[in-house]
């Protein structure tokens, strides 16, 4: 079928005519070229990524470390695996369009500009510190298909590279000491003073210029609406966005989104305090009974489960398959370290130490996160997803309070939770890499309200109330009658 596929997307590329193409990509890079330097513009038979030149090879940049630009891990780390990914029916001809800005040829984008354009744009915010290609499989395949125009950015700063502590004032362990992966330093760009996080906002929003530019250099007629998809990191730039610059959008889908406030919850609160009784939990064998796990519990986080069975692919936690494990690992331990390093520059103590209460006044903390906080008072319809078993940001101290936010600043009636039972951060855990089969996808449940989104905004269909989606369930129209609440009674479900 594949084999298949790939031959018709050979045959339309030959159908192409060479000559206008190539017309259309000069119309294009004439019409970036005051705003952007690097820029390449491909005639494409094929925007999505069954077309392999869709998403780069990961170190395809020259003259960077490895792991600075790793676009196709970047974008398999956050979508399910076959056969859960997003279904590929159509080749979608175009353009793709790539570049950095002109003050930084760091802050990379990426353009995809279909033939047949339905109007509208979406801009796609990755998560993490991964590149503009991060939301290849779940945000762009699945809304080329559909006719839209797509737009990504690495938020203007590239990912990181490997590195050691004695010669790196900078550098992060990936893990805490329980761990031998504690032994691996990496450097960060977003530690690096030209990179910041209030840079992610602006970032976002010239990637949402340059593509009106190309598409009306492309198109000959106007944008007609734009939306914004983000995930994790990118959901908090979406939260932002949709409250200091509604101007530019209709709306948005904020998937797991970062929730930020200078007195709480915030990143810095959150992740120590699950660190600090994280080493005895492992000393104490991984008793899920004992005082350490309680205390993780208490700090927000969703009880501990186990992998069936543990898998040498899950290289955090191969023997013992612990989802705790596997986040502190990955997650916890260098996430609390790259944030310090940005916002905290002065603390170089180990992450689990991390003492934000403490830091707050003499080293004007109040100032910096305020500067990123999100405060719910946004401007345009949101829809926000997140999974109860999410232990990276546990939605406790993220989408909850964040959708408390919207409620005490008014916006209501712009704003949906859509809270997931068991679902996770990481969408593959739940397959074969981790084999954590208790958890749930969010990427149908994302989808799906993306669809409610546009139907809510171009032709006034109200979407359902927030809800809790039961395990193997969707959104339904009449949550209240269905006897479903708003939020999920327990994190963990059966």
């Amino acid at each position: 079928m594949r084999l298949a596929r790939l031959l018709v997307v050979a045959a339309l590329g030959s159908l192409a005519t060479p000559g206008l193409a190539q017309d259309a990509c000069s119309e294009v890079k004439l019409a970036l070229l005051a705003e952007t330097q690097d820029v390449d513009c491909t005639v494409s038979a094929d925007l999505t990524t069954a077309n392999p030149n869709t998403t780069p090879q990961d170190n395809s940049r020259a003259g960077l470390p490895p792991s600075a630009f790793t676009p196709r891990t970047d974008a398999q780390a956050v979508s399910p695996d076959a056969p859960y990914r997003t279904p590929l029916t159509r080749a979608v001809p175009g353009l793709q369009v790539t570049g950095g800005m002109a003050d930084d040829p760091d802050a990379r984008w990426v353009l995809r500009l279909p033939e047949a354009w339905n109007g509208k744009l979406v801009v796609g915010v990755p998560g993490g510190l991964r590149s503009e290609f991060m939301g290849d499989y779940i945000f762009s395949d699945f809304v080329v298909q559909q006719g839209y125009a797509y737009a990504s950015t690495n938020k203007g700063t590239l990912n990181f590279f490997f590195t050691g502590p004695l010669i790196d004032p900078l550098a992060c362990r990936l893990s805490p000491p329980t761990a031998a992966t504690s032994l691996a330093y990496v450097h960060f760009y977003l530690a690096e003073p030209k990179d910041t996080i209030t840079e992610w906002f602006r970032r976002t929003l010239e990637a949402t210029e340059l593509a009106q530019a190309a598409l009306e250099a492309y198109q000959a007629r106007a944008l007609e609406r734009t939306y914004l998809i983000g995930i994790s990191n990118g959901g908090h730039v979406v939260r932002r966005l949709l409250a200091e610059s509604p101007q530019m959008y209709d709306g948005g889908i904020d998937w797991e989104g970062v929730y930020w406030q200078p007195g709480g919850p915030n990143i810095l609160i959150d992740l120590p305090a699950a660190l600090r009784p994280y080493r005895d939990y492992v000393l104490s064998g991984f008793n899920r009974t004992g005082a350490a796990h309680r205390a993780i519990v208490a700090a927000g986080y969703p009880p501990d489960i186990f992998a069936n069975p543990p898998t040498p692919a899950n290289t955090f936690s191969p023997v013992v398959g612990s989802l705790y494990e596997t986040e502190a690992n990955n997650y916890w331990d260098v996430t609390t370290c790259v944030f310090a390093r940005e916002l905290d520059p002065a603390y170089q103590g180990p992450p689990e130490e991390y003492d934000y209460a403490g830091r707050l006044k003499p080293f004007h903390l109040s100032q910096r996160v305020k500067r990123i906080a999100t405060d719910g008072d946004i401007r345009k319809p949101l829809i926000t997803l997140q999974g109860t078993m999410d232990a990276l940001l546990p939605i406790n101290r993220h989408a909850r309070p964040f959708r408390d936010a919207v409620l005490a600043a008014g916006r209501a009636s712009q704003h949906r939770l859509y809270e997931v039972q068991n679902g996770n951060h990481i969408e593959r855990y739940r397959q074969s890499c981790c084999n954590f089969t208790q958890l749930e996808f969010l990427q149908p449940h994302v989808h799906d309200s993306f669809r409610r989104l546009v139907g809510w905004i171009e032709s006034g269909i109200v979407p359902p109330a927030s809800q809790c989606i039961p395990r193997g369930g969707a959104i339904i129209d009449n949550p209240g009658v269905a006897g479903r609440p708003e939020r999920c009674a327990a994190l963990l479900a059966p």
